[in-house]
């Protein structure tokens, strides 16, 4: 009797102990997801000077594209921001500019639909960024080279061309998608 007895407290302290280890350990996991969601995602190639523009357009209009959504990625040393715009397209060609007209970004020729700037970026939306980087690099590396007139156009752009990724024709781009839908909710 003595050794069931005995058996058994040995096996309830076993278990006991078993189950405080299970508990620290979840414990564990769960401090470091909360301090892996506390650590600071960083794009440190966007800074003061360097920014990222990431643009979209879709292929409303076939072979004369559509509306294009623009987001600038920039930095203050401190904090990342974006402004986001969205320009509208149109069946035809655009207009010429005029003789001395200043010069204009491509999709600045587009009538302005909405504009806001200045969001400050949390670490989903530069998740989001990175996400969408390594997305359009990816599509870009697997689509075939074929010629084509109509389709829609992605592009991750740096302020000083030295990263330039250009998908004709590209898919929806979903990361993007995503960023925009949390950007124009601010």
């Amino acid at each position: 009797m003595k050794k069931i007895l005995l058996t058994l407290t040995i096996g309830i302290l076993l278990a006991s102990c078993a189950d405080k280890n299970a508990e620290k350990e979840v414990k564990k996991s769960a401090d470091l997801n909360v301090a892996e969601n506390k650590t600071k995602i960083e794009l440190k190639y966007v800074d003061s000077w360097n920014q990222i523009e990431l643009a979209h357009t879709d292929d409303k209009y076939g072979e004369w594209g559509g509306d294009t959504d623009i987001i600038k990625i920039y930095s203050d040393g401190k904090k990342y921001y974006a402004d986001y715009a969205k320009y509208l397209g149109n069946v035809g060609p655009p207009e010429p500019p005029s003789e001395n007209a200043e010069v204009k970004i491509w999709y600045e020729y587009k009538e302005l639909e909405s504009k806001t700037d200045s969001l400050e970026l949390n670490n989903i939306e530069l998740q989001l960024i990175k996400d969408a980087i390594i997305y359009l690099t990816k599509e870009k590396i697997n689509n075939s080279s074929f010629p084509t007139h109509a389709g829609i156009s992605n592009s991750v752009i740096s302020r000083d061309s030295t990263l330039i990724i250009d998908s004709y024709p590209s898919d929806e781009w979903k990361p993007f998608q995503e960023l925009k839908r949390r950007l124009s909710e601010k």
